[in-house]
């Protein structure tokens, strides 16, 4: 029996022999794996001293030794898992911190860059103060514009503008190919312009009208906020502002990148709908 058991103890430590050499050429052992390889060895001595002492069969002796195997490995794995947790786990903290500190900064960066877009269509659309559209005046060959838009602020709003008082006028390109594009014209003065803009109301009915010359944003603006019949009862623009009155007749301004969603509007129920 002891034969029998000292074979089987030989075995395994050639086994580790082999393993130690092979792992000492390639690379040091890990300080894990260093350490198991220790409890294993203290852990077949004990069995091997008890072996003597008992005479256990190589049965029990292959079988109480796969057991120690296993229970050590076991520890050894889950000791592993719960060191890779823990990195795993602050690793993911850090991520964190900086996916909130990269979404702070881009909230930041979002309202800079909202701010400076509105600086912009403001410049833009000051900078078109003096500035109408009119749509409707039909299309003549080799038409000038100037005496058109006079003929029409003399003749139909009984205003005293000559075509000195503009700095230029020309038609503009339009989607609608059916109608005539309009004519956009610079005064000289705002004031002729407003004059223009008071007096419009008499083109009622004669297939020409007048409007502010709008950026595209604050074109974009007027129409959403125009088409939100739930809340708006009105809109219109005046000086390049947009205004609107809700169904209570409070009157707003609108502002640039700032949703009427946003605004203290109450939304009209259909059951208040005239």
């Amino acid at each position: 029996m002891a034969t029998g058991t000292n074979s089987i103890f030989s075995y395994f430590k050639r086994k580790r022999s082999v393993s130690s050499t092979s792992s000492a050429s390639s690379s040091s052992p890990s300080p894990d794996s260093k350490k198991i390889k220790d409890s294993l060895e203290d852990t077949f001595t004990c069995i091997q001293e008890e072996s003597q002492e008992s005479a256990m069969s190589e049965t029990n002796i292959v079988e109480r030794v796969t057991k120690e195997i296993e229970s050590k490995l076991d520890t050894f794995f889950d000791n592993i898992k719960d060191k890779i947790r823990e990195e795993i786990k602050d690793v993911l903290e850090g991520v964190m911190k900086r996916l909130h500190g990269l979404e702070t900064r881009v909230d930041v960066l979002d309202k800079e860059n909202l701010e400076l877009k509105r600086k912009l269509v403001s410049l833009e659309q000051y900078g078109r103060r003096p500035n109408i559209r009119i749509f409707g005046v039909k299309e003549e060959p080799r038409e000038d514009c100037k005496a058109q838009v006079a003929k029409i602020l003399q003749t139909k709003l009984n205003l005293d503008i000559n075509e000195e008082d503009m700095d230029a006028a020309h038609r503009v390109p339009q989607r609608a190919k059916d109608r005539p594009k309009p004519i956009i014209v610079r005064f000289f003065k705002r004031e002729s312009k407003e004059k223009v803009m008071r007096s419009r109301k008499n083109l009622k009915n004669s297939g020409i009208s007048i409007a502010e010359d709008l950026c595209a944003e604050m074109l974009h603006l007027y129409n959403r906020i125009k088409s939100d019949t739930l809340r708006v009862q009105d809109a219109w623009v005046w000086r390049g502002e947009v205004f609107f009155k809700d169904h209570r007749g409070t009157v707003h301004k609108a502002q640039y990148g700032k949703p009427i969603q946003d605004m203290d509007i109450p939304i009209m129920r259909y059951r208040d709908k005239p």
